[in-house]
């Protein structure tokens, strides 16, 4: 039982945690010398993550975070045993994630806004966007609805997968695929906003490591997923081939 004497009045944490991770990208870009920013002649030369790479981080956490739903009796690692390290040792609430899961979307909104060239032409990514959202959105609300688990807090039945995750890591992903060129910290500080929403989301007691890891991993096989399809919808609208890398 967590004594509510002991947790802590959050709200101007909240505030200044969120603000300062959501200017994390922001910050990285802006430190970046002009020419690198606004003057790319061709996005062709900017490395491009490795295509693999991309896709081992989702069928890593996925299948992990499926493979810790069950109760193992006894054993030192499943959903319960850490849920019960943590609010053991940690004695925390805030609202700062509900929030913080839209920062790296915030930050991948301002900097194309702020004229920061992408992989991507601005309509091209905007639509992108909107489809990896979409289809995050889809698989996340179809499985809160089918799976019916109950939070850890025992607040309702819609505990799997972490929708909060699951924004997070789809807009830290659109960030990394779109600017990663620009800046290594514009990425790093997308996915560490994205991380600090899964690590509130169980130190907030709304849900199971479980959640979290299927959710971060539904984000990034979204927006892989959307780039994917993205160039195929398009030529099938007859619109001109998009300029996505």
């Amino acid at each position: 039982m967590i004594n509510p004497n002991r947790r802590l009045n959050t709200s101007f944490p909240s505030w200044l945690l969120s603000c300062w991770l959501m200017l994390l990208p922001v910050m990285a870009a802006v430190g970046q010398p002009l020419n690198t920013v606004f003057q790319r002649a061709s996005w062709d030369s900017i490395p491009a993550q490795p295509t693999t790479f991309r896709w081992v981080a989702p069928t890593v956490l996925i299948p992990l975070g499926l493979a810790l739903l069950p109760d193992y009796p006894n054993s030192n690692f499943d959903r319960f045993y850490v849920r019960s390290q943590i609010q053991d040792k940690i004695h925390f609430r805030t609202h700062a994630d509900d929030f913080l899961q839209y920062g790296p979307a915030t930050a991948w909104a301002g900097l194309s806004l702020a004229g920061v060239k992408g992989r991507s032409q601005p309509l091209d990514r905007v639509l992108i966007g909107v489809l990896a959202y979409g289809i995050s959105t889809g698989i996340v609300l179809g499985l809160k609805h089918s799976t019916n688990e109950l939070r850890p807090d025992g607040s309702n039945y819609l505990s799997f997968p972490s929708g909060h995750t699951a924004n997070a890591f789809t807009g830290a992903s659109l960030l990394d695929r779109e600017f990663r060129g620009v800046s290594p910290w514009i990425p790093i500080g997308g996915y560490a906003m994205a991380t600090s929403t899964g690590v509130l989301r169980m130190t907030n007691d709304k849900h199971w490591i479980s959640d979290v890891l299927v959710g971060a991993g539904i984000g990034l096989l979204s927006t892989e997923v959307a780039y994917r399809v993205y160039p195929w919808l398009k030529r099938k609208l007859g619109r001109h081939k998009p300029t996505v890398h």
